[in-house]
């Protein structure tokens, strides 16, 4: 069993500050390009992902990007990567790939890495690897009328106004009660609320409105599907205005009553 270690560097001021013992040690790094989705939908500071790609040059670092949550027009680019011109050795695909139809993952590697795996394996070069659903024909067809879907319907073109909505539309979310932080990137927004049980109860409530979301601890995630109209993409940021409301009168409701039966 593969068990390689690894560690977790905050920001590019601390990768730059790694002691050259330290940076021997280091095989690749791996990061989220612009956003983190699973540590709450975080943004990267602006150039972020240029500094860690110029360290990954000057140290001879393999620059790993995973683009399964950021990929195929997610960001408002096809990758999001290009945003800061990065190109990686390594890019790790999925879900966008095939519109979530069926799941299918795909790894990008440079020509320089492919190399070393180009030839046979009497010669020790192939990469020996495969798993049963590998080059899955009907995954792989899904991938090919999505990525038809993006060229013939213009999808990143049409996509820009609709970001721009996004924007203006959660632009005063951010003084609703109990709410910390609404963050965006692209396609992707995440309102930060002051507690876990908040976002969920935000999530459940948003249902309701007929808005099926769910929440990463504190955090409320608004990832509309790229096909979606203005009037639906309004209403999704209303539906979500109105379960925050609800659930933070509710919660107000619920501690003035505990408040008055300890007085009581």
């Amino acid at each position: 069993q593969w068990n390689f270690p690894a560690i977790q560097i905050a920001n590019i001021n601390a990768l730059q500050a790694l002691a050259p013992a330290e940076i021997a040690k280091v095989a690749a790094v791996v990061i989220e390009p612009l956003i983190q989705g699973a540590a709450g939908m975080r943004l990267w500071p602006p150039g972020t992902l240029r500094g860690v790609r110029d360290w990954c040059s000057r140290t001879e670092t393999l620059l790993i990007v995973d683009e399964v949550m950021t990929g195929f027009g997610r960001t408002g680019r096809m990758f999001a990567s290009e945003h800061e011109g990065v190109i990686p050795d390594m890019m790790v695909l999925g879900k966008g790939l095939t519109g979530g139809y069926l799941p299918l993952a795909i790894t990008l590697i440079s020509e320089k890495l492919f190399s070393a795996f180009d030839g046979c394996v009497a010669d020790g070069k192939a990469l020996a690897y495969g798993h049963s659903y590998t080059g899955n024909a009907l995954g792989c067809a899904a991938a090919k009328a999505s990525l038809e879907v993006f060229e013939n319907e213009r999808v990143l073109e049409v996509l820009k106004p609709k970001i721009q909505r996004l924007s203006s539309a959660l632009a005063d979310l951010e003084e609703l009660p109990g709410v910390r932080e609404v963050r965006q990137c692209g396609f992707i927004a995440g309102i930060e609320t002051v507690r876990a049980e908040m976002a969920a109860a935000v999530c459940l409530e948003a249902r309701r409105y007929g808005l099926l979301t769910r929440p990463i601890w504190n955090v409320v995630v608004l990832m509309p599907p790229l096909c979606i109209t203005m009037a639906q993409l309004i209403k999704a940021v209303e539906a979500l205005r109105a379960a925050i409301v609800e659930v933070w009168r509710c919660s107000n409701a619920s501690r003035e009553k505990d408040a008055e039966e300890v007085t009581a």
